[in-house]
């Protein structure tokens, strides 16, 4: 806390009356923890525990509450209901889904040109740009399809990997095959056992863990100048610098040099013919060559992120779990069989699969405080004043694990999504709605399919050949309230752990 410590030091009782912020309404005061005055709860919350400490206050306050941090008011929502009403509805839609700027997309996303960075998000830039990035994933070899090719092809490598050792780090072998995907999905090559390559996405990944975590996003933006100041938060920026100049380079500046029109080897190709295109039209060019680099780093930042660390997940789930284990196996036998490889379509008849998703999806939320939103402007919101500016916080940590709602929220059970004759839940039952792993409204995840590809993909395509359980002596817990076998920032995945894989007979 040395850091916030110092910020103190420097923070002036003047400063503090010009960021105070006055009601203006007529609405009932929010409640929330009092905190110290100037520095508000900031000695109480750091950058492991934030959507623990928010969860409690959850617990005390209710489905809204507000905390300050500092000068800066966070609202945060605590139930399905306000979540969706909040981003989803048309009344609030225009006021609760701008974005806070955001110090990584303003340093490392071509000044918060990426689509989940972009700060207006009712305006003209983030439709166009959602607009682009959806169509380029669809026209690159029909979205699904090809992408389905290049994780079959990734799938391959890794089977034969996995025969070869049996024993093997999960953690970082998720990694590595999922960057094989993106670069496969993005330029036409894997980045396959070059080192220097896959330690880039080792470093991309910790960039984005460290940066967009709520906490130090919130110091950096407060206080931007800390990326001068000798220690951590210097040390961390100039890291982060290093590896953004390497992947803006390989997955743009050398395939834009090598270029050929008509010649698409992936979505960077897709983007350079339409910043020809357009350029050819007179129209305006959106593909800009920031533009272009803005939305590729966020796909491969968003792409490997959440992909890596739910199936990461999923595979310590399955090794705590093996009953599920079996019982997806012989869904699986079932529905697809032996004798051929499972592909995309085969999801849409595996019910327990899906339920099984759900679960994961619940009990490890990936994205556990979502990325913050902003208030537009000050609004009477469930008939609390909200001023202008304040951070908007989606908690689906203490959604996904409300016990009135789950009734036993830390056990992992996928039968919960199912009824009496193991059918899915319908879409609109309670346990249904309470599930938002990919967020909500206007600022709801774009690669939600691609995300369930590469997901039913990956575990069918591994639990139809080999049954998974820890080595003698390596067990750890899949409780996801057991910070210690977490790394938790922005995402939630586990720490290093080993897993045995014995071929099925």
């Amino acid at each position: 806390m040395e850091f916030e410590l110092f910020c103190f030091v420097l923070a002036m009782f003047s400063l503090y009356i010009l960021f105070s912020k006055r009601r203006k309404g007529n609405g009932k005061v929010l409640v929330g923890p009092k905190g110290l005055p100037i520095l508000g709860s900031i000695l109480e919350i750091d950058d492991e525990n934030m959507h623990f400490k928010l969860s409690e206050y959850a617990e005390q306050y209710g489905e809204i509450f507000q905390v300050k941090l500092l000068f800066d008011d966070f609202v945060v929502l605590n139930s399905e209901r306000v979540i969706r009403k909040c981003f989803g509805s048309d009344k609030y839609k225009h006021v609760f889904n701008d974005r806070s700027e955001m110090f990584y997309g303003k340093h490392f996303a071509c000044n918060s040109k990426a689509l989940s960075y972009v700060i207006d998000g009712t305006g003209q830039f983030h439709r166009t740009a959602r607009k682009h990035v959806t169509q380029a994933l669809h026209a690159y070899g029909c979205g699904l399809h090809d992408l389905e090719n290049n994780v079959m092809t990734e799938l391959s490598r890794l089977q034969t990997n996995i025969e070869e050792t049996h024993t093997f780090e999960c953690v970082s072998t998720i990694l590595h095959s999922i960057s094989n995907v993106l670069s496969l999905m993005l330029i036409g090559e894997p980045v396959l056992d070059d080192e220097k390559e896959k330690n880039m996405f080792v470093d991309e990944i910790h960039v984005e863990d460290f940066f967009l975590n709520s906490y130090v996003n919130f110091i950096m933006s407060v206080f931007p100048f800390a990326r001068y100041i000798p220690g951590r938060y210097r040390t961390e920026f100039l890291k982060a610098k290093t590896v953004n100049a390497k992947i803006v380079k390989k997955y743009f500046h050398d395939v834009k040099t090598t270029f050929v029109r008509g010649q698409v080897r992936g979505i960077v190709d897709v983007f350079l013919e339409d910043q020809i295109q357009q350029t050819e039209s007179g129209e305006e060019v959106f593909f800009t060559d920031d533009n272009i680099i803005a939305q590729v780093t966020d796909i491969i930042d968003a792409g490997i992120t959440t992909t890596w660390s739910v199936l990461s997940n999923t595979m310590l789930i399955l090794l705590n779990h093996p009953q599920y284990q079996r019982l997806l196996q012989n869904e699986i036998d079932r529905e697809i069989g032996r004798e051929r490889l499972p592909t995309f379509k085969d999801r849409n008849n595996c019910t327990f699969f899906k339920a099984f998703e759900m679960e994961v999806h619940r009990y490890i939320p990936v994205a556990p405080l979502m990325l913050p939103h902003k208030c537009k402007t000050d609004v009477d919101f469930e008939g609390y004043d909200i001023s202008m500016n304040s951070t908007i916080i989606g908690n689906s940590w203490y959604v996904h694990h409300n016990t009135d709602i789950w009734g036993d929220p830390w056990i992992f059970r996928p039968e919960r999504f199912l009824d009496e004759h193991g059918n899915l839940l319908p879409p609109e039952h309670t346990l249904r709605k309470n599930l938002i792993p990919f967020g909500n409204g206007l600022r709801q995840c774009p690669g939600e399919a691609f995300a369930r590809t590469r997901y039913f993909l990956y575990v069918s395509n591994l639990l139809q050949r080999w049954c998974f359980e820890f080595p003698e002596g390596k067990r750890i817990s899949c409780d996801p309230r057991l910070s210690e076998n977490f790394d938790i920032s922005v995402v939630i995945r586990p720490k290093q752990f080993y897993c045995y894989a014995k071929e099925r007979i």
